[in-house]
């Protein structure tokens, strides 16, 4: 019963207070804002396009950021260059109006297309001067492998991977092309 006194009692002070109070309301007046219940809340507008599933023109409040833009387009196409993205573009910087971001796609940045262990270019992995992780890309050669090439150099020939029982012969001709001593 006092809980509920109490309470009704709370309530009666906060509603007449406001009554009570000076009725009078200061009104400021911003350039480029909007009141919203009495409260200033200014919008930006920003421009983003590249490789983004809904790219255009998208309005936010003051003060948000770069990854609020992009959520709000839907996020990174399939196309996105994700390596550049990461690298170059703060997601934490807040946005201001009128700006434009742009997000490439691979082919804008001469990036290698695909996954980096389907990407056997021409580069020649060596197989005494590789870390663990280029051993790794290559075909039939895990972690525990590589460690194990790793561990018993020097060589003196990609056949020595064989006679000191490194790797298979049929893994060694897989790769041999892809394969360098130095």
């Amino acid at each position: 019963m006092a809980v509920v006194l109490m309470g009704t009692l709370v309530s009666l002070i906060s509603f007449f207070k406001g009554i009570l109070m000076d009725r009078q309301v200061g009104v400021e007046y911003l350039s480029g804002g909007s009141l919203v219940a009495g409260e200033a809340v200014l919008q930006v507008f920003v421009d983003i396009e590249g490789a983004v599933i809904n790219p255009g023109v998208y309005e936010l409040t003051l003060g948000s950021r770069v990854k609020d833009v992009l959520v709000k387009a839907g996020g990174l196409s399939e196309l996105a260059d994700r390596d550049y993205t990461e690298k170059n573009i703060n997601m934490a910087e807040e946005v201001k109006d009128g700006q434009k971001i742009y997000i490439p796609e691979t082919l804008d940045t001469n990036a290698p297309l695909g996954y980096t262990e389907a990407n056997k270019s021409s580069k020649k992995v060596s197989i005494n001067n590789a870390t663990v992780a280029e051993l790794d890309t290559l075909w039939g050669i895990g972690v525990v492998r590589a460690e194990s090439i790793v561990k018993n150099r020097p060589y003196q020939s990609i056949d020595e991977l064989v006679t000191k029982k490194v790797l298979t012969k049929a893994i060694v001709d897989r790769n041999r092309e892809l394969l360098s001593v130095y």
